[in-house]
């Protein structure tokens, strides 16, 4: 049988508990200083040209070695329970994909469940799941643990 043609649907979510509070947590993803010690894609670090965390605003990360620059506009942000932001990258063909991040407070922990859709195959899909994992992986070792 041949498996079905890929429609574009597929997401991946990925979850991560922080011991940190909420808006501790909600913070290192939208603050300048904060996502520079954290948010290194493939281990790389980022410059940030632009970062308008507002309802319509966009950010603008660019990896240190130049090999692809992270786009987005932020579509819904509740502080200091969601964000909502279109992403687009060298690595999604620089097609326009949604990321949704979640963030509750349970007791002296934070869960983020983080759900990226809209790739356009499941190569993608995967990529950017081992890039999130890395990344909350970095989230809790490199700025929870040590700021």
């Amino acid at each position: 049988m041949i498996p079905p043609a890929f429609d574009g649907t597929t997401r991946l979510t990925v979850q991560r508990t922080f011991p940190a509070a909420r808006e501790r947590v909600f913070r290192a993803w939208t603050q300048r200083e904060a996502l520079i010690q954290w948010f290194r894609p493939e281990g790389k670090g980022i410059i940030i040209s632009k970062l308008e965390v507002q309802v319509g605003g966009s950010f603008c990360f660019d990896l240190a070695d130049g090999s692809d620059t992270l786009v987005g506009t932020y579509l819904e942000i509740v502080r200091p329970e969601k964000l909502v932001f279109t992403w687009s990258s060298a690595a999604t063909n620089n097609k326009e994909t949604v990321v949704t991040v979640e963030f509750s407070e349970h007791g002296l922990v934070t869960q983020v469940v983080l759900t990226h859709e809209r790739f356009s195959n499941k190569a993608m899909r995967s990529l950017h799941q081992a890039g999130w994992l890395s990344l909350l992986d970095q989230l809790d070792n490199s700025y929870l643990h040590h700021s």
